[in-house]
C-alpha cells in the first residue's frame, strides 16, 4: 500500500568532490532533504546559480558533517546552509543527491 506523507523527508551521504591541485579530494555531507511537489520544483529555474539555490534553500532542512578549516563541526543554521550552497561544486553534488534518491539512479555528474 502506497502511503501519501503531507511532508516527505531523507537524509543521503553526499559525496563532494572539493577541487584541489592536480585533481579534486571527495568529502561528504549528510543532507536533509524535505520533497518539494512537482508544481514548486517548476518555479526555480535550476539553469541559473540562483535559482539552484533557491531550489536547494526550498529543500534542505539540515546539513550534518559540516567542519571549518580547522575540523571544527559547525551546527546547522540557514546562515551555514547558504554558505555551502554557495559553491558551486556542492550545490551540483546536493541536487544530484536530491534527484537520484527520488529517482533511485545516477544523475548526471
Amino acid at each position: 500500500m502506497f502511503k501519501i506523507d503531507r511532508t516527505p523527508e531523507f537524509s543521503r551521504r553526499v559525496e563532494i568532490k572539493v577541487p584541489a591541485d592536480g585533481g579534486h579530494e571527495v568529502q561528504e555531507i549528510t543532507a536533509t532533504f524535505r520533497v518539494l511537489p512537482d508544481e514548486e520544483i517548476e518555479g526555480f529555474d535550476q539553469r541559473t546559480a540562483r535559482g539552484e539555490r533557491e531550489f536547494l534553500c526550498a529543500a534542505i532542512t539540515h546539513l550534518d558533517d559540516v567542519a571549518d578549516e580547522s575540523g571544527k563541526s559547525l551546527p546547522y543554521s540557514d546562515a551555514l546552509r547558504d554558505r555551502v550552497i554557495g559553491l558551486a561544486y556542492v550545490r551540483v553534488a546536493l541536487i544530484n543527491a536530491y534527484y537520484a534518491a527520488l529517482m533511485g539512479a545516477r544523475v548526471k555528474n
